[in-house]
């Protein structure tokens, strides 16, 4: 028996055995594994066994398939090999060799997360901040939008005007993410309208987070999607937004805030 891992979000650690000779991958439902994301085609390619060899096999697929990195039309798979479709990248494993490889696949996605989960923040403003605040940052940076919404919203429920704004502003930043991740394009497009319009409100830095930059990361991820309201083929190589607090090395008043007169 032979399945694959994934090893990129928003599946990540997952694993799906390949039960079928032919298994097909793609948006669509009646695929056996279903990968809902807009630049995944409904049929984005399969998995066929022929004798004791697996192949893959890219099924005309609007961006492609790629099997370590190359792109394919179809390949025959060996034990380890990477395949990516959209924002999925799993790994083929052949069963017998599934313990061999585990240790040496875990120290990479180990190093993987230890990227992922980069803080945002130094040593001093764990201090400075609430802690929802904080953990939601972590959480957002490392691409888990739906843990961070709801971190933040904990602390929105208590905070009151500008604070009550910018709070809500991050969560339906974070849900826009989340949607998008998911497939849910006209979601994501309505919080994306949603967090512009409160960034328009709010000052230049709040809670030391320079919010003209996030606007500009923001607006640069989604640009396509507006543009192109009805092609759901659009790449996704853009940096994700990322939450980077400014070090306290800078001037900062009571509320977190730069002073009028430096900004």
């Amino acid at each position: 028996m032979a399945f694959v891992r994934f090893e990129s979000t928003p599946r990540q650690g997952e694993t799906f055995e390949l039960c079928e000779n032919k298994v097909m991958f793609g948006r669509h439902l009646s695929c056996q594994c279903v990968l809902n994301h807009p630049t995944v085609s409904r049929e984005h390619f399969f998995i066929e066994q022929t004798g004791d060899k697996f192949f893959v096999v890219d099924n005309e697929s609007g961006n492609g398939t790629l099997v370590n990195h190359e792109a394919v039309s179809w390949v025959e798979l060996q034990d380890g090999d990477e395949i990516q479709a959209g924002p999925f990248v799993c790994k083929f494993f052949l069963t017998d060799h599934h313990e061999a490889a585990k240790e040496t696949d875990m120290e990479e996605l180990n190093a993987q997360l230890e990227n992922l989960n980069e803080p945002g923040f130094d040593a001093e403003q764990e201090f400075a901040y609430p802690i929802e605040y904080l953990d939601g940052i972590t959480h957002f940076n490392a691409g888990r939008y739906f843990e961070a919404h709801e971190v933040w919203e904990e602390i929105w429920l208590h905070s009151a005007d500008d604070s009550k704004l910018f709070y809500q502003m991050l969560i339906q930043a974070a849900v826009g993410l989340h949607h998008f991740m998911r497939g849910n394009l006209r979601g994501a497009r309505g919080m994306y309208k949603n967090v512009i319009a409160k960034l328009e409100k709010l000052p230049a830095v709040f809670q030391s987070l320079d919010l003209e930059e996030f606007a500009r990361q923001y607006k640069t991820f989604f640009a396509d999607l507006l543009e192109d309201r009805d092609n759901e083929q659009f790449g996704i190589d853009k940096p994700r937004p990322l939450i980077h607090l400014m070090e306290n090395g800078e001037t900062l008043d009571a509320t977190g805030n730069l002073p009028t007169d430096e900004l």
